[in-house]
């Protein structure tokens, strides 16, 4: 015989009552104490560590963070921890307000405060970073690397002396410090008073030297010789900085946004032909590439080169018959100019 619905029902309320009743009445002892949270979170930011460096997930690392803040909320290295955690996912806001917290609990902590400032900046929140950076730094003055942040934001504000200033006490304390010497180069360059443009090339040429050559600085490396052109080609050098670009290896230097800054540089130099020919040589890298074809069938038309352009163009046939750039190389081949008429205000294509 079926039991009614309703007795179903009433069982099943009184078990939730007797687990709540449970849950309520449960001796505190069955909470963690702070030393077994301690002993935990420690456990968990050596997980978070091995997960950044092997690339991993921390979002598992997360959720069993966040309930041993919420049951120990003046647990500082557990807001410290967190607030790390919501760093790394780029939830900065979320990072900054633990950071914060956890300062509340004890202000006197130079890297905290350094952290702090760094998850406001990139929340957007300027005047709280200048003022976590500005107490780093006074309560570790002989730390460049504070230094440094707090000539960041001077930079972002377009402060100019004030950065210069925290960036020339950096170096006092670290003479190599290519960082400080990459933002000095920043200054000169967006100060621009008389002498500033040579000064911004020395030092971000200061800074290029100064970076060890491994394969985890490569990005930055890429970052600075890209700068240090620029800064070249502000001064009207054009050549010089295809010739920076040129040091890098081959793997960054045909990355797509490098061929394009040579090209152009090239092509402010009159020397358009020749932005088609890095495109070819990138083909040679990476032959099944289209885009590298179109590019190159594109700049030697540009420049004058049919013979060039046409191979180009019969080469991105092959890789991708129906390329939409394939018209307008057909219609800039009709047009070709006889030589090249180098126009330095025309865009790159």
């Amino acid at each position: 015989m079926k039991r009614p619905l309703w007795i179903l029902a009433a069982t099943a309320a009184a078990l939730l009552l007797m687990l709540g009743v449970y849950h309520a009445t449960r001796p505190v002892s069955a909470l963690p104490s702070a030393e077994e949270t301690q002993a935990q979170l420690e456990d968990l930011g050596v997980r978070f560590s091995a997960a950044i460096e092997n690339r991993r997930d921390v979002t598992p690392i997360l959720e069993q963070v966040r309930p041993l803040v919420a049951q120990s909320p003046r647990l500082r290295d557990g807001r410290t921890l967190l607030g790390q955690l919501y760093a790394h996912l780029g939830r900065n806001a979320d990072a900054y307000a633990q950071f914060a917290a956890a300062l509340e609990l004890d202000p006197i902590d130079p890297p905290l405060q350094n952290l702090a400032g760094t998850a406001a900046l990139l929340a957007g929140d300027l005047l709280a970073a200048e003022t976590h950076h500005r107490l780093a730094v006074q309560q570790a003055p002989d730390r460049p690397r504070l230094l440094l942040s707090l000539a960041d934001v001077y930079l972002k504000t377009q402060r100019w002396d004030l950065a210069r200033n925290m960036l020339l006490r950096a170096l006092e304390l670290e003479l190599t410090l290519h960082e400080a010497n990459a933002a000095l180069s920043d200054v000169y360059a967006g100060r621009g008073q008389p002498g500033d443009a040579v000064l911004a090339i020395q030092q971000m040429e200061k800074a290029l030297a100064q970076l060890p050559i491994r394969d985890e600085t490569l990005p930055q490396r890429v970052t600075y010789a890209r700068k240090l052109a620029r800064r070249y080609a502000d001064r009207d050098d054009p050549m010089e900085a295809v010739a920076v670009l040129d040091s890098l290896p081959p793997a960054h230097r045909f990355s797509s946004d490098v061929l394009a800054e040579v090209a152009a540089y090239l092509h402010a130099n009159r020397q358009t032909a020749l932005a088609g020919l890095q495109y070819e040589l990138a083909l040679d890298h990476r032959p099944r590439d289209p885009e590298l074809a179109a590019l190159a069938a594109r700049w030697y038309a540009r420049g004058g080169d049919a013979p060039a352009a046409r191979a180009m163009l019969e080469r991105l046939e092959s890789l991708h018959p129906r390329h939409p750039a394939i018209p307008e190389i057909h219609q800039l081949l009709d047009h070709a100019p006889a030589s090249d008429p180098a126009d330095p205000a025309d865009p790159a294509p």
